[in-house]
């Protein structure tokens, strides 16, 4: 007689090569590709009714991950340019967006700027800066 609670193999040779196999799986299962890392990446900041633009600030801009600030810009620019909102707006790419967040966030006193009003400013000014430079 076993002890009670002690599990037993299966006396089956197929049996044990299936749960074998089973154990393999889900061990390779667990293994995940890191391709699709930029969609998996979280915003950085608090977040306040499911987004983080309004209140993420240049500290934690300068403490995030490259996927983390790719994903922050996504949601500020969400939220700055949004199509319900009935008036449209210059929207910065990536790189505009992350020069405009690297240079205002360069200096330890612009730790508690809002990096959506940065954006809103800076996106505000693009029509110009285009005009200026002759890329319009």
């Amino acid at each position: 007689m076993k002890p009670p609670g002690r599990p037993t193999a299966p006396a089956d040779p197929r049996a044990r090569l299936a749960l074998t196999a089973l154990a393999c799986l889900l061990a390779l299962g667990a293994c995940g590709d890191d391709t699709d890392s930029e969609d998996s990446a979280e915003p950085v900041g608090q977040e306040l009714g499911g987004s983080v633009a309004q209140l993420v600030q240049c500290r934690d801009w300068v403490a995030a991950s490259d996927e983390q600030k790719l994903a922050t810009i996504a949601d500020i620019r969400s939220q700055v340019n949004r199509e319900d909102a009935g008036v449209t707006a210059s929207e910065l790419t990536d790189e505009e967006a992350m020069e405009v967040f690297d240079n205002g966030c360069d200096e330890p006193a612009a730790a508690g700027y809002r990096l959506h009003v940065m954006y809103a400013r800076a996106a505000a000014f693009k029509p110009l800066r285009e005009i200026a430079e002759g890329t319009n």
